[in-house]
């Protein structure tokens, strides 16, 4: 890789599931890939680690997108990070994947929970991608990370519906993809989102790695099987690619048909 002419990416979260596949995916595109993590340092390092030995270059930075400072702390880190490797604070791809997932009945929701939602999911979405438009170019992507929640509704069987303040979140995010396409459409930035299903990452282990959980899924979806962060990132990859230069505004669903 021709670490100068190459573009960048970042991605929030980067370090594990849906995140660490879509480094690699991005640095196999060719993309400089910049490894967002909040706390596991040595996850980071293990998929920079991964970009690198598949011929990719980037590095690590760390920001709690939790935090009122977060923001300002993430494009601090990424600035001097391209700054140490020659390179002026310029981004080509910013792909939204940090977040949470919490359940909880309507009943049960605390405000501290809801907050976490909306804070991490909507709130630091926001104004990561608002820090991101000052160093971003034209042509440049922005992908978010929905949910296929925030159209449809898991299981009723087993409590897996009980997480609507999770849904609102993507919902949210949905309607950001939809304005901020035709907001940014003029300098030639495309926005898009995807909305996964049931994938199998830690963050779902709790309940998704069970047998009731992997078998109620499992049984919604026409191709038989929970999707995996592999399954993502090539839909991530293709928004990111030349061929998706004709595509804004859209949430695409990868959900391998789930409930269809």
């Amino acid at each position: 890789m021709n670490i100068s002419t190459s573009k960048v990416a970042l991605v929030t979260g980067g370090s594990r599931g849906i995140g660490r596949a879509t480094s690699l995916e991005l640095a196999r595109l060719g993309y400089f890939v910049i490894v967002h993590y909040r706390a596991d340092l040595d996850a980071a390092h293990a998929t920079l680690n991964a970009v690198k030995s598949n011929g990719g270059a980037g590095f690590v930075v760390s920001a709690d997108l939790n935090s009122a400072e977060g923001v300002s702390q993430l494009f601090q880190a990424v600035d001097d990070g391209l700054a140490q490797c020659g390179r002026g604070p310029q981004l080509s791809v910013l792909v939204n994947n940090a977040g949470v997932a919490d359940g909880a009945t309507l009943e049960s929701t605390s405000v501290e929970l809801f907050d976490r939602q909306f804070l991490l999911n909507v709130k630091a979405v926001f104004f990561t991608t608002q820090a991101a438009l000052k160093r971003m170019e034209a042509g440049g992507r922005i992908i978010n990370l929905s949910s296929v929640l925030s159209s449809r509704v898991f299981e009723t069987t087993g409590g897996f519906s009980a997480i609507s303040a999770y849904a609102a979140a993507k919902a949210s995010i949905d309607a950001l993809t939809r304005h901020w396409a035709v907001e940014l459409g003029s300098r030639g930035i495309l926005v898009n989102a995807v909305a996964p299903g049931p994938v199998d990452t830690d963050m779902n282990a709790s309940w998704l790695r069970t047998d009731e959980g992997k078998a109620v899924m499992t049984a919604a979806s026409p191709l038989g099987r929970v999707g995996t962060p592999e399954d993502i990132a090539g839909v991530i990859g293709f928004l990111a690619s030349a061929a998706s230069q004709w595509t804004t505004g859209q949430v695409i669903d990868a959900s391998g048909g789930y409930r269809l």
